[in-house]
């Protein structure tokens, strides 16, 4: 490496942390102050002062109203019209509570810039800035695998500043914190493959979100016995499996001081859609009814049409088939897969869920157009 592409690199960090930092501050002066920012609110201030659900309603909707400007808060707990109930009634709110435990990660991360003195509310958004700018910085060191600095930098920039990245930064959720460790397990996947450290950001994006054991789960499967990386052994395998399961148990345990089964997700079904009375039993149809619901949203509302373009750009072939599939489009079918599925037992594709899939898409187009001659001799022998 030449000394002034050495030093170009060196100085296209701070740079790129330089040019992602208005948007962080604008993303900290003007948060979307979401619903779920209530949830992760009301779980901080039961980690700090264990009380009853009573009195963690109160608090939580006392230090809403006093930090939220009026009209944030009236979206709140008016519009629409079902989240009354849970301003209302503790009991109603306390069913929801479960949704939001299952995030620990994200969740220490809110406590601890709360007890460090940042207000209640910010302290849900930091974790989504903080994740901003990590995943900006990770990005650059992907895209620079394959283009020049420059342009891997301003790219990068481009990127990060798009609207479906910025809008998922101001959220009150753990979304871009899932993302921050989830790309980093596909990086040790595609560029090093390094099982150790895929395994690590693997087990903290389910400590992020605890649905992420799908997307662990099905990809060490699939990697273990598809003939294309052969690296895991059954053994690893097995291994790998027990402590993605111990992992999410460990998470899943305290839905249990709400009511909710240990079987997670038999719970979370029937309380998916806010709308509805959560005592009532959920039909079928009712629940198809929601998929098709989210489905006709994501289309006409998300990114998601646009990078299914770019992962077909990635499939395509003169002669498509399914046997002479190269590793990445074997490794696309499968994000594809896990994203179908996953929409089944959660019916919402909106971009705060797949931020990873998506990044990782546009990763595998440049490494179908723009080849890193260094990838390509190592996988060669």
């Amino acid at each position: 490496m030449g000394r002034k592409k050495r030093f170009f690199l060196q100085l296209a960090y701070p740079l790129l942390f330089l040019l992602l930092l208005p948007a962080a501050m604008f993303v900290y002066k003007n948060p979307s102050y979401n619903f779920d920012m209530l949830g992760y609110m009301s779980l901080v201030i039961r980690m700090d002062q264990p009380g009853s659900i009573e009195e963690i309603h109160k608090t939580t909707y006392s230090v809403a109203r006093e930090q939220l400007p009026a009209e944030e808060y009236y979206k709140l707990t008016e519009t629409p019209a079902y989240r009354k109930k849970f301003e209302v009634e503790a009991s109603q709110f306390e069913k929801i509570l479960p949704n939001y435990i299952v995030k620990p990660l994200y969740l220490w991360t809110c406590w601890l810039f709360y007890k460090s003195g940042v207000s209640l509310t910010m302290a849900t958004v930091l974790p989504s800035i903080i994740s901003y700018i990590f995943l900006g910085l990770f990005l650059f060191h992907w895209l620079g695998k394959y283009l020049n600095a420059a342009v891997a930098l301003i790219g990068t920039g481009l990127l990060m500043y798009s609207t479906f990245v910025t809008a998922i930064a101001r959220l009150s959720t753990p979304d871009l914190l899932s993302a921050v460790f989830l790309m980093p397990g596909f990086y040790f996947i595609l560029e090093r493959k390094n099982l150790f450290w895929m395994f690590i950001f693997f087990l903290l994006s389910i400590l992020a979100r605890a649905d992420n054991v799908i997307t662990c789960f099905l990809i060490i499967a699939f990697l273990s016995f598809s003939k294309k990386w052969q690296v895991i052994t059954r053994k690893q395998f097995f291994v790998m499996t027990a402590c993605f399961l111990v992992c999410y148990v460990f998470i899943i345990l305290p839905v249990r001081q709400f009511g909710w089964s240990i079987f997670y997700y038999s719970e979370y079904v029937k309380h998916i859609d806010y709308s509805r009375d959560f005592d009532q039993p959920i039909t079928p149809s009712s629940h198809l009814s929601l998929v098709y619901s989210k489905l006709v949203t994501a289309f006409v509302s998300t990114s998601f049409t646009f990078f299914a373009f770019l992962g077909l750009l990635v499939l395509v072939n003169r002669k498509i088939s399914l046997s002479d599939l190269s590793f990445d489009q074997s490794f696309l079918l499968l994000l594809g897969s896990i994203g179908l599925f996953r929409f089944m037992l959660l019916p919402d594709l909106s971009d705060r869920f797949y931020i990873g899939f998506y990044l990782t898409i546009m990763i595998l187009l440049l490494r179908r157009f723009f080849p890193n001659t260094l990838t390509v001799v190592r996988e060669d022998r």
